[in-house]
């Protein structure tokens, strides 16, 4: 059982628990009584409970004061202790006297030992031996030099110099008074110390009466109202001028009033009148605004502030004090003269000035991802967020790394601040989607995000720097170089050199920053590694469908095709595709950094599906450099293009001349359908056919009804028989077709009256049979292309 610890507080102490104040009052059996000074009410606070609230915040205990515990802060004027005291030479004034103190102690000591009647005096102390050894141990104690005379020859003494035996005495005598004060008290003092009563009370020197009259001060506290405290940041000279003329005027009218003309005090004077009324973080906002002064002198975070790789990270991007040639490498030997001097003059315009991005974890401190775009925007943090969730032995090969770089990781909370490149819609989207928790801190305010200015701080001092083409930190920072003259190197070799900077040498200098304690972040990161491990990497698929390239393409029995040219098939797909039945066309995402894989979203299959690279000759490239190459097959000169082509063109003409004249030699027959053909071939097509409706006329039957047995309104029997009469046509002799005179006037007459005679079915005269024409063959036409 642990027994809670009882303090003895006497009546009248002031303690303050959860930030209230209290007296206490007494001690009961279970507590102490105490009366809270805000309202009067009194209550017990447990033994227990005291101990609990003195733990946390807002805890203070003022006890009453005992009858030396209050002295030191006398003598010093409110100073609480020496060391608050502002002139350095003075606090080392006290350690000096309170070493002579504790050596003289031990002098006297060693003499009573030898003789119990010794009694130290002045003329005891102010022997040779006794001062000598008084030096040694003083030297022992404050570990500086200390010397019994000043060096002879009148040169500066490096050191303290101990005093004579009667002033060694006098402190000494001070020294044993004040042990005896905290015998008789009880067991020492709460206030004070050996060194607060034995230092010099210099602070106190000096006539503190003030020299400038309340009028002037008012004067003066006008003139930097009125013109001081500007945003224009006026200097102490400007406002000296203005209060010259406000003093004038004031002694103008002390002059009629017979009153002594107030003078003009020193800039100094004025100076120190402004630091009187406001204080430097005030005089900031005056003159600077909040917004700056928030940025210069806001107070940060000195904790740690993760403790597993990937839980923090920040990102950050920043145009870098260096000018880059954009001139490329592995053409120039094949430009002409011509060609070279016209590169040379654009290159002049052409070099610029490029943006960093770089993605860290706060932890360790370790570089996760670097980039350098042109400009700022969302593919560049893309691919910033894609490095730093995979592996970069590429990176490692490529440039001639010795060591290995931070591993991919997940990334749980990242810290970025409001750069067009880092706060818009795709890479927010990409974040969420991704599962990562995304703070945008506030525009100006640094301390939210003291780790990233610090990286770049130091990547500027120990990297850029010494990079020709450097511009400085500042517009005009180095007057005598012409960085533009001097900005030479490429984008490829920067970049190389960037890469083996974040790590080869970066990761293992010492880093002094809050929680790494002077370890290098190599280290710092291969512990938490091991203790506290790494946020999980996220799903492959998840990571290629929010950070990766997007693609829309239709999949057949080979897959996909993405990119004009790179396939990706696997069985899972095809047998969605057979499952679903599905026509029309897919998401396709690829990693730009690894091709291996990507992933397909079908509209109607529900998990995302995982394709292969269908060719192995772009196993191990990025995109980029699938696409270059690509690039690379299709380009050649205009020259070489222009003779292909004229080429190509001869040898068409030749076989289509070729199929012609085989055609006319063997007379073949014609395959083929003129522009005119076609044109009256489809009138006919696009025509159709009419279909009349046939209707019954009034007084007439079909004819099927005539042959009918049954009984019909509209048919009547002909004749008395039931038989069917079989009528006979007698045909007259005609007359010839040319003998006018063969028709005589009643059958003129009888013609008229009869009906009409169908002339196509009219017979021909008797005696006279019908020619009938033999067939024959048609011979093949001589020139088939004029026919139409």
């Amino acid at each position: 059982m642990t027994t809670a610890p009882r303090y003895n507080f006497p009546p009248g102490s002031e303690v303050s628990l959860l930030h209230r104040p209290m007296v206490v009052t007494g001690t009961t059996d279970v507590g102490y009584s105490m009366v809270r000074l805000e309202d009067g009410v009194e209550t017990v606070v447990t033994f227990a409970r005291l101990v609990e609230y003195l733990k946390l915040p807002g805890a203070r205990i003022n006890a009453a004061p005992t009858a030396t515990s209050d002295r030191p802060n006398l003598r010093l004027g409110g100073y609480t202790s020496v060391e608050a005291l502002p002139n350095s030479q003075q606090r080392a004034q006290a350690r000096f006297h309170a070493a002579m103190c504790e050596a003289a102690d031990i002098y006297v000591a060693l003499q009573q030992e030898k003789d119990a009647a010794y009694k130290p005096s002045g003329r005891a102390l102010n022997k040779d031996h006794a001062r000598a050894f008084i030096a040694q141990q003083m030297t022992l104690l404050l570990g500086e030099s200390v010397r019994t005379n000043p060096l002879r020859g009148g040169g500066k003494t490096t050191g303290w110099i101990l005093y004579k035996g009667r002033t060694i005495m006098d402190y000494y005598n001070r020294f044993k008074a004040l042990q005896e004060e905290e015998e008789i008290s009880g067991g020492g003092s709460e206030g004070g110390g050996v060194r607060e009563a034995l230092v010099p009370l210099w602070h106190d020197r000096g006539n503190r009466k003030p020299r400038l009259c309340p009028r002037l001060r008012e004067l003066m506290t006008e003139a930097w109202e009125r013109i001081g405290l500007d945003a224009k940041k006026t200097g102490v000279s400007n406002v000296l001028d203005l209060l010259q003329t406000l003093i004038h005027q004031e002694n103008e009218v002390r002059t009629i009033n017979d009153l002594p003309e107030l003078i003009v005090p020193a800039a100094k004077s004025l100076a120190r009148h402004r630091d009187m009324l406001l204080t430097p973080t005030e005089y900031m906002i005056a003159t600077e605004g909040m917004r700056e002064t928030k940025r210069k002198r806001g107070r940060g975070s000195t904790d740690v502030r993760a403790l597993m790789i990937g839980e923090l990270c920040g990102m950050d991007e920043q145009k870098f004090s260096m000018v880059a040639a954009a001139k490329l490498k592995g053409f120039w030997h094949t430009l002409s003269q011509d060609e070279k001097d016209a590169y040379e003059a654009a290159d002049k315009y052409i070099r610029k000035r490029l943006h960093i991005l770089i993605l860290f974890d706060v932890a360790s401190s370790m570089p996760l991802a670097w980039i350098i775009a042109e400009n700022p925007n969302a593919e560049a943090t893309l691919a910033l967020l894609r490095m730093a969730t995979r592996d970069k032995t590429r990176e490692e090969r490529r440039y001639g790394c010795m060591n290995k770089a931070a591993r991919g990781c997940g990334i749980h909370f990242l810290r970025n601040d409001n750069g067009t490149g880092l706060r818009n819609v795709p890479v927010i989207k990409a974040l969420m989607g991704m599962g990562t928790i995304n703070g945008i801190t506030r525009t100006y305010s640094p301390k939210d995000r003291a780790h990233d200015e610090r990286l770049f701080g130091t990547l500027e001092s120990r990297f850029f720097k010494v990079m020709p083409g450097y511009t400085g930190r500042r517009p005009g920072d180095i007057p005598g170089y012409d960085a533009i003259k001097n900005g030479v190197v490429d984008v490829e070799l920067l970049y190389g050199m960037l890469t083996r900077y974040l790590v080869d040498e970066y990761p293992f200098e010492r880093n002094y920053g809050v929680g790494m304690g002077g370890r290098r972040p190599r280290d710092v990161y291969d512990a938490i590694n091991v203790a506290r491990r790494q946020v999980r990497m996220p799903d492959p698929n998840t990571r290629r469908i929010h950070l990766g390239w997007e693609a829309s393409t239709t999949p057949t029995d080979d897959g996909v095709r993405v990119f004009e040219g790179i396939w990706f098939n696997s069985d899972q797909l095809q047998h969605a595709r057979e499952n679903n039945r599905f026509k029309g066309k897919v998401k396709v995402f690829v990693d730009p950094d690894d091709l291996k894989f990507a992933t397909v979203l079908m509209p109607g299959e529900p998990d995302p599906i995982e394709v292969h690279l269908q060719m192995t000759v772009f196993a191990d490239m990025t995109l980029g450099e699938v696409l270059q190459l690509m690039a690379e097959y299709r380009r050649e000169e205009p020259e070489v293009t222009e003779i292909y082509h004229d080429r190509l063109m001869a040898v068409k003409m030749r076989r289509f001349e070729d199929i012609s004249s085989i055609g006319v030699e063997h007379e073949l027959p014609r395959s083929y359908t003129t522009v005119e053909e076609c044109k009256a071939m489809a009138k006919v097509v696009f025509a159709g056919a009419r279909m009349a409706r046939s209707e019954t006329l009034a007084g007439t039957t079909a004819p099927d009804a005539i042959t009918s047995l049954g009984k019909d309104a509209t048919a009547f029997k002909i004749g008395a028989g039931a038989s069917v009469i079989d009528g006979v046509a007698n045909a007259e002799p005609a007359a010839p077709f040319d003998d006018p005179g063969s028709h005589s006037s009643d059958t003129g007459s009888d013609e008229r009256l009869a009906s009409p005679v169908d002339t196509d079915h009219v017979a021909a005269p008797a005696g006279k049979a019908p020619a009938v024409q033999k067939p024959a063959k048609l011979a093949r036409p001589t020139n088939i292309k004029e026919l139409k």
